[in-house]
Parts: structure tokens; sequence; C-alpha cells
């Protein structure tokens, strides 16, 4: 995947990036990218929402997965189903977007430290290159890493162990 010229953008490596709401006509470029898989977390309703966004990106060949998580209650379950669909797309380009990059960031921060084994602390500093989750987001990623053993403290997430 080439660098995709998208609204705050978090490139991860060769085959996984994430993104605010591209714009319809960043969505009718996006083959060009390499972008084989979009993953969309962010309600139909959502500011700059693209109504047509999964038959631009069909007409493409692009595969097309919304999967919306509500702002003020993300879930564990939500995030399950999100870590099985790209684990199962992972071998090629994928785009997970939401409205701003913070539900897709926070939820690819999550999948690459519970799924991916990256260190806690490299995950954390592109999230946080995005935002700094609080309030039911930091609660939310408290509990999915405690659920495995792990500590997250937002502000001490990018220090090296």
């Amino acid at each position: 995947m080439t660098g995709p010229n998208l609204p705050s953008v978090s490139i991860i490596d060769d085959l996984l990036c994430s993104s605010a709401q591209p714009s319809p006509e960043q969505l009718s470029e996006l083959a060009s990218t390499g972008v084989k898989h979009v993953i969309n977390l962010a309600l139909p309703t959502s500011d700059n929402a693209v109504s047509d966004e999964g038959s631009r990106l069909a007409a493409q060949g692009i595969n097309y997965v919304q999967l919306p998580v509500i702002w003020e209650n993300p879930r564990a379950e939500q995030f399950t189903l999100f870590a099985q669909i790209l684990w199962a797309m992972r071998d090629e380009a994928v785009l997970v977007h939401c409205a701003c990059n913070m539900r897709a960031s926070a939820f690819v921060f999550l999948y690459r430290v519970l799924h991916e084994s990256a260190p806690l602390h490299e995950a954390a500093a592109v999230m946080h290159a995005v935002w700094r989750p609080e309030g039911v987001w930091r609660d939310f990623i408290t509990a999915q890493l405690a659920d495995q053993g792990l500590e997250y403290q937002a502000h001490a997430a990018l220090e090296q162990p």
C-alpha cells in the first residue's frame, strides 16, 4: 500500500493504516493506493459520513465492512468482532477508519497489542499521535488490556519498559 492521502492518517505498516473519514474523492481513489479492505467504525450518521461509501469502494473491488461503534459506549464484543475481521484481512492492505481516527486508532492499538504482540509503548505512541483516550475510552482500553494481564496507563504508555 502506498501512503494514502487521508485525513489524520496513521500508517502502521505496509498493510495497515487508520484514518478519519475519507472524503468522497479520497474514497474514489483508494484502490490506487493498494487498499483491498476498509473497516468503518463510525456510525452512518457521523459527521462527514459518505452515504454511498460501500458502493464507491465495491466499484473499485475493495471489500467494505461497517461496524458502527457508538462513541459513548464501545463494547468488548465489537472489539472481538473487529479483531476477527481484521485477522481475516491482514494479508492484504486494510484501512480502518471512523469519523476522526479516534475509534479506529484505539481499536487498531488494541489489535496490535493483543493479537500481534506489538510492544505496548510502540502501539500507544501511534494512537497518542492522534489522541490520548480519556473517560469511557480509557476505561474500555484498560479493561481490554486487563483481560490479558496488561496494564494501560495513558501517560506512561509511551515509556519503554
